[in-house]
Order: structure tokens, then sequence, then C-alpha cells
């Protein structure tokens, strides 16, 4: 869903209950999109998590 940044500013603890549930929102700002808020995934690793796994791989030499 489209909201200019006005209305985001007013309405952001809405937005944020409804980003928990699934929605989705681009912020709009002089009629250029210039955020998204999405809800975040559980099972996304951290960049540390991303970084210790790669590390951990031994290389063959």
């Amino acid at each position: 869903m489209n909201i200019n940044i006005d209305s985001a500013k007013n309405y952001f603890t809405e937005m944020i209950d409804e980003v928990i549930n699934g929605r989705e929102y681009f912020i709009i700002k002089h009629g250029k999109a210039v955020a998204r808020i999405v809800p975040v995934l559980e099972d996304v690793p951290t960049r540390a998590e991303i970084t210790e796994r790669l590390f951990s791989y031994q290389t063959l030499t």
C-alpha cells in the first residue's frame, strides 16, 4: 500500500500493527517511493550469523 510521508508520520503505530500482520507499505515523498516497510522474516539470518557461517568453512589446500 502506498502512503505519503505526512500520513505515515501520523499513523505510524497503526502501520506497524498492520505490518506485523503481513501488510507492506511504500512511503511516498513528492510522488516518489522513498522507503518500504515490510515484516521481518523470522528465518532470515543476521549479518553476524552469515559471516560466522562463511568463515566456518575450511578450504582445501
